[in-house]
C-alpha cells in the first residue's frame, strides 16, 4: 500500500546436491516502489523475504514482477523467475492523532481518530512509534468498525522534558496470509516538568475571644436651673420633716 512495506517471500527449488548461497535482484521496481539492491538466500536455505516499500505517490496499479537470482556453479549461473503479480493499493486508513501533555511520573492519553478507507476483514494491530526514552504505551488491535481509539502512555519521572515531534502510527493488517505494513497519523508529546510543591503557609493564628471591657458609668446628666431649683426645693422638704 501507499506509505507502506511488505515481505515478499521468495522459495528457490534447488537442484538435488546444490546448496550454495543464491544472491536475488529486484530488476523491475513500479514507480514509487522501492526494495533492497540484492538479498541473499543464505547456503542450504531455500526461502527468504524481499523487503519492498512504496511512498505515498506510488502509482496503484497491478503490476508484474520478477526476482532474478544468481550463484555460483562452477561459473555464474542466472536464473528467473516467472512472473508475478504485485499490486500497489492505496493506504488502508488514516489515523488522526490529538497532540497531548503530560508531567513527568505521570499517565496521559492520545486519542487517535479512525478513517477508514479501505475496508478489511479481521483484526489489524497499531503501534505508536517514536516515543521517548521511558514513556511506554501498549499496541491497540481495532477493526474496519472502529471510529476512535485511546493510547494510554506512561512517562517515567526521568523523561525527557520537552516536546517530542516524532510520534506516528504503524498499522499491520493481515491480507492473503501476509502483513501489510504502512504508516500514518502523527503528532506532538510535550513532557512537562511537575510545579514545585506549594511552601507550608504559617498556620493562622486562632481567633480569641475579646475580653469584655467594664462599661464606663455614663457622667452625671447635667440639671437645668428649673431642676436644681426643684432639686433643692425637694431637699429642704425633706430636711424639715425629720
Amino acid at each position: 500500500t501507499r506509505n507502506g512495506s511488505m515481505q515478499l517471500k521468495i522459495v528457490a527449488t534447488r537442484k538435488e546436491g546444490f546448496d550454495e548461497p543464491i544472491t536475488l535482484q529486484f530488476p523491475f521496481r513500479p514507480p514509487g516502489v522501492g526494495a533492497a539492491s540484492t538479498v541473499a538466500i543464505p547456503k542450504g536455505q531455500n526461502e527468504v523475504f524481499y523487503p519492498l516499500n512504496a511512498n505515498a505517490n506510488a502509482e496503484i496499479k497491478k503490476w508484474k514482477v520478477f526476482v532474478i537470482g544468481t550463484a555460483n556453479v562452477g561459473g555464474a549461473a542466472w536464473v528467473s523467475s516467472q512472473l508475478a503479480n504485485l499490486e500497489v493499493a492505496d493506504s488502508f486508513v488514516d489515523l488522526e492523532l490529538a497532540r497531548t501533555a503530560v508531567e513527568q511520573g505521570k499517565e496521559t492519553e492520545i486519542i487517535c481518530k479512525v478513517n477508514m478507507k479501505n475496508p478489511f476483514d479481521g483484526d489489524a494491530k497499531i503501534k505508536l512509534v517514536g516515543l521517548p526514552p521511558k514513556v511506554t504505551t501498549e499496541d491497540i488491535s481495532f477493526n474496519k468498525e472502529s471510529k476512535e481509539l485511546v493510547f494510554k502512555v506512561k512517562t517515567d519521572p526521568a523523561s525527557p522534558q520537552g516536546r517530542h515531534k516524532s510520534l506516528f502510527c504503524q498499522v499491520e493488517i493481515p491480507m492473503n496470509g501476509e502483513t501489510v505494513v504502512h504508516t500514518t497519523g502523527s503528532t506532538e508529546l510535550r513532557i512537562d516538568k511537575p510545579l514545585p510543591p506549594k511552601k507550608d503557609e504559617p498556620p493562622k493564628p486562632m481567633p480569641v475571644a475579646k475580653k469584655e471591657e467594664p462599661k464606663k458609668e455614663a457622667p452625671p446628666k447635667r440639671l437645668t436651673r428649673l431642676e436644681q431649683l426643684r432639686l433643692e426645693a425637694q431637699k429642704r422638704l425633706e430636711s424639715g420633716t425629720k
